[in-house]
This record gives C-alpha cells, structure tokens and sequence, in this order.
C-alpha cells in the first residue's frame, strides 16, 4: 500500500464528505455548535485503522509520530486524545479537524433509512434542543439529505477495511500509526 496515495485519494473523499453535510447543515440552520466538543468527549467514538491514516500520515510528517505513540500506548483517557479543551467549561474542539474520521464528519444531521424506508434525520441532542426540535421525528428528502449509508459505500469502494473492523478511537490512531511507520520503514519513498 502507497500510504501518500492512500492518504491523499481518502482526504478527498472525506472533503466531499464534509463538504455534504456542511452544505446540509448549513441549509436546515442545524449546524453544529460553537466550540462544542461534546461528541469528542463519548468514549464509545470508533473508528477503523484504515480511516486514521491521513491523521497518522500527517503526524508522522510533521514529526510527531513518536510523541503520539507514547500518548496513545499510555494514557487510560476513554475518550479521543485529540480532543482540546476550551478555555470554558464545556468548550472544547478537535485538535485535527482536517484529519478527522468519517464518523466525526458525518454526526450532528445525517440521514438513515427506518423500516418504511423512508429517510429519518439524526440529529445531535444539542442540536435539538437549540432548535426546539426534541421529541420529533424528522424526515430527510432523498435529493438533499446526506446519507450515512451512501457515505459507508463510498468509503468501503475505496478499500473495504474502511467500514470494517472499527475500533475505539484511540486505538484506532494508534493502528493506524504503527502500520505508517511500518510502512513507510520499508518504503520510506511513499513519506
């Protein structure tokens, strides 16, 4: 595996991704809270290995591969060590946006089909209540709502792997760090 190719072709994909449910988001006036973080302090966050590599990769390029590992390996914080505090209680926001796994770029509003078939919005607790929105049952439209499933099949076209084997979010990282520095020890022309 090429991870620099690997890397780059899932970065533009995840663009895609973010672009979608930003746009959407954006368009219902549901948008994620200001400096919220609260979805990065669940300990039950899972990621695969494979979906880590652009933040392994861009770790391992800035040099910090070792400071990660020795984190990851020792610290007993259930939730994502990359998340950083605010300045206020409860404030808080990912400290590798641009990195981030799929699941983090899909939560907040996305969409799921129920029984009928139909398409159900899932949207973030916050989110409803700032909105008002609690105890209802919100419906997406087929041409505008982003689909989470639809999102999972364009990932696992990319490489199976990513959809498959999820792992808690730290120790996602941590694979996926030690399979960078494993290849690219033995291919140090794909760094």
């Amino acid at each position: 595996m090429n991870i620099k190719e690997f890397s780059y072709n899932l970065q533009k994909l995840y663009q895609e991704m973010s672009d979608s449910f930003s746009s959407y988001q954006s368009s219902t006036g549901w948008n994620c809270l200001a400096s919220c973080g609260k979805c990065c302090l669940n300990p039950e966050v899972d990621a695969s290995i494979f979906e880590m590599i652009p933040m392994a990769y861009s770790i391992y390029k800035e040099g910090k591969l070792d400071v990660w590992l020795e984190k990851l390996r020792t610290s007993e914080q259930a939730h994502c060590l990359v998340y950083e505090p605010g300045e206020k209680e409860g404030e808080g926001k990912c400290g590798r946006y641009q990195d981030r796994p799929s699941l983090c770029r899909m939560f907040g509003v996305s969409g799921h089909y129920n029984k009928q078939h139909e398409i159900i919005l899932s949207v973030c607790k916050l989110i409803k209540v700032k909105h008002d929105l609690n105890g209802e049952e919100l419906k997406g439209t087929k041409d505008l709502t982003p689909m989470m499933a639809d999102w999972s099949m364009k990932l696992g076209a990319i490489h199976p792997e990513l959809i498959q084997k999820k792992l808690p979010i730290n120790q996602a990282l941590l694979g996926a760090l030690e399979k960078v520095a494993f290849t690219l020890h033995y291919q140090p022309d794909n760094a």
